[in-house]
């Protein structure tokens, strides 16, 4: 795998998305934010467990379980704990390479080089990065940080129309009540609504 494809990309390439869902996905998170793996999964596109499990077969992602994973104190404070929450990382461990160290980092996308590059300027170290499921961080940051998210990361108190209505139409509850087929012509016109699709996008369902 080379290490400046992207997890988009890498997904695509391996069949588990289709052109349309990345570019909608795209779409999707330059509208809302957030990361390209969160956008696909929010929009029903892949599981997040099939993300993580893709890329923990490449030869050079590891995955860490973080539910029983007791984080040393030297480790948990290299990173300011706004940015943890602003990006969903937790730092695992420091490994001794040689004559220097390395943080172990984990995240939902360790091939966000970026985000890599800011936390290894920020560390003032080399960051590994190894993968994790967004819940297992943030429950990992709540346990180690009992004060939670700082207030300065906090979500405004102003919802998201976009996300509030997706929210509303993937809701598992939906599926009992209302046909796949409908939910997704909902899906679209929302999307189409809200800009996030084109009309163009949407014949490539056609």
């Amino acid at each position: 795998m080379g290490k400046s494809t992207k997890l988009g990309e890498l997904l695509l390439e391996a069949g588990l998305i289709d052109q349309f869902q990345l570019d909608s996905g795209l779409s999707f998170q330059r509208n809302v934010g957030g990361r390209i793996g969160s956008a696909l999964v929010k929009l029903g596109y892949i599981a997040e467990e099939t993300i993580l499990q893709f890329l923990d077969e490449q030869n050079d992602i590891s995955r860490v379980d973080l539910e029983m994973l007791k984080i040393p104190p030297d480790a948990l404070s290299a990173i300011p704990v706004t940015t943890l929450y602003e990006n969903m990382v937790v730092p695992v461990e420091w490994q001794a390479q040689g004559k220097s160290r390395v943080l172990v980092v984990a995240m939902t996308d360790p091939t966000n080089l970026k985000l890599i590059d800011d936390l290894q300027f920020m560390v003032g170290s080399r960051i590994q990065a190894v993968i994790a499921p967004e819940f297992e961080i943030e429950t990992a940051l709540n346990r180690h940080f009992p004060a939670g998210r700082p207030r300065a990361t906090l979500p405004k108190a102003r919802a998201n129309p976009l996300v509030e209505e997706l929210a509303a139409i993937t809701d598992p509850r939906a599926v009992k009540s209302e046909r796949a087929e409908d939910r997704l012509d909902r899906l679209i016109a929302l999307l189409l609504r809200k800009g996030v699709l084109s009309d163009r996008d949407v014949d490539y369902l056609k």
